[in-house]
């Protein structure tokens, strides 16, 4: 079976490709930083997008660190409205490793 090329260093731009090299997790981003603490719904509605495309997105973005649960994953129980935001500190991170990796910085 043939194997992927991976250049020296290919981690570091890794996560950053997976997390923001897909436009709808992008999408769920820049929209969550101008309209933060929305839910899936709200979201959903906003993009103009069927709601299981933005729960995959936020399922993602959650696994990568990108976005914040508020209660939490972990505490949130079924039913209850869980409302998204995004961690800055952490896109910001990200684009910069993105960045570094096509050497902007």
């Amino acid at each position: 079976m043939p194997r992927y090329t991976r250049p020296a260093n290919s981690d570091y731009a890794e996560d950053p490709i997976k997390a923001l090299g897909n436009m709808m997790q992008a999408t769920i981003i820049g929209h969550l930083r101008r309209n933060p603490a929305q839910t899936r719904g709200e979201i959903a509605d906003a993009l103009e997008i069927p709601a299981m495309t933005v729960a995959n997105g936020i399922e993602k973005l959650l696994d990568v660190g990108l976005l914040t649960a508020d209660p939490p994953r972990d505490v949130a129980v079924r039913g209850q409205r869980v409302r998204y935001s995004v961690d800055d500190a952490a896109v910001t991170e990200m684009v910069m490793r993105l960045g570094q990796v096509l050497g902007e910085f």
